[in-house]
């Protein structure tokens, strides 16, 4: 029996023993992160032999951005001479290793401990091929509660909040019931529970009262958890999340009718969800309102959300490739051109990917090169 037979063999076992109804981040869960048959245990996931790319696939833009913010971040620190780099959700770990050779040009010494949290097992042995290749000594870790309290911290992440599983809901006469996962001929299918959401997300009223009868949509009840896990690990330091989504009233807008969940399947974005689970990513737009709020309540100051587009365009490292590239004229300069088109324009990666920054335990400013750009306020 295949990997992809066997999840689904699986997931109808807990679906028949559930009653025939599991709620949808049940689903998602098993078919990302099921050990051995999940998606991300199982699958060829990141660049172009796998389903998508991330920003970490298309050139040395995101860790060119990502260098100048730990230099600002470590200035914000106090320019410590010992302090630790955090990343998780390293994927490939091409974006980790990157950033830390750019890192070694700036006037700044390099971190005392290298960590990546990663919870895919699959991924961490592909990462640790990486980083032992680079020559560089990274502690991997399958999750952030091996670690706390650790002070002069900058940690990031890049595509991670959405990948956290989501539960699905349908507004129906000022009521919210669970959608979910059930079982047909056809194999598996939406069910909408009869009862009502006892647990409903919060959502603002004039939002919710905005919305047509047969709203779907979803919420991440995992948001909260992580920014405690966080806030847990970071005594003193700075987060930086860059990811694709919204603030609420954008991601909850009435016209936004079925949601944002998506699969993505052979570089494809594809709104089946169901087929051969484990064969396909499935993801959800971040509620960037819903992340400042949970990291309020642990501790955490915001200080920045903006756009990648208005981001990079503004970074000192970026701006200077995109001279030194000009200047070159050739085949390959070209092409990294082109990739940071799509990195930064609107049409792109630019406007519907954003970056959060937030500190703890730091009396941090907004980072000044950025301050035009800011939209914080919108959340």
């Amino acid at each position: 029996m295949s990997e992809l037979q066997s999840l689904q063999t699986l997931l109808h076992k807990r679906i028949k023993e559930a009653g025939g109804f599991i709620p949808f981040d049940h689903f998602m869960e098993a078919a990302l992160y099921e050990p051995g048959l999940g998606y991300y245990e199982s699958q060829t996931v990141f660049g172009e032999q796998g389903d998508f790319v991330t920003a970490s696939d298309l050139g040395p833009w995101l860790a060119l951005g990502l260098a100048d913010l730990m230099h600002w971040g470590w200035q914000q620190l106090g320019s410590p001479e010992q302090w630790i780099l955090l990343e998780q959700g390293s994927g490939s770990g091409t974006l980790l290793v990157t950033l830390l050779d750019l890192l070694a040009q700036f006037s700044m010494p390099m971190p005392i401990r290298i960590l990546s949290v990663e919870k895919s097992a699959q991924l961490r042995c592909r990462q640790q091929q990486v980083f032992q290749q680079r020559g560089f000594t990274v502690e991997q870790h399958e999750a952030l509660t091996d670690l706390s309290g650790l002070e002069n911290l900058l940690a990031y992440s890049n595509e991670l909040p959405d990948a956290f599983p989501v539960r699905a809901f349908g507004y129906e006469k000022g009521v919210f019931y669970e959608r979910g996962v059930g079982v047909n001929d056809e194999g598996f299918c939406w069910l909408q529970q009869q009862e009502p959401l006892a647990d409903a997300p919060e959502i603002a009223e004039p939002l919710v009262s905005s919305w047509p009868d047969h709203y779907q949509s979803e919420w991440n009840p995992h948001i909260a958890g992580w920014q405690q896990q966080m806030a847990e690990v970071m005594a003193r330091g700075l987060l930086f999340t860059i990811d694709y989504g919204y603030a609420q009233q954008e991601y909850y807008r009435p016209s936004r009718q079925e949601g944002t969940l998506l699969a993505h399947l052979k570089q494809q974005a594809v709104h089946d969800l169901f087929s051969e689970p484990g064969s396909r990513d499935i993801t959800a737009h971040v509620d960037f309102s819903v992340l400042v709020r949970a990291g309020r309540a642990v501790g955490f100051t915001p200080h920045c959300w903006i756009s990648q587009g208005g981001w990079l365009a503004q970074s000192a490292s970026v701006q200077a490739f995109i001279q030194s590239l000009a200047q070159q004229q050739d085949a390959s300069s070209m092409h990294l051109m082109a990739h940071a088109k799509r990195m930064l324009l609107p049409y792109g990666m630019g406007e519907l990917f954003k970056m959060l920054v937030q500190s703890k335990g730091v009396e941090a400013s907004r980072p000044a090169y950025l301050r035009q750009f800011d939209h914080l306020d919108q959340l």
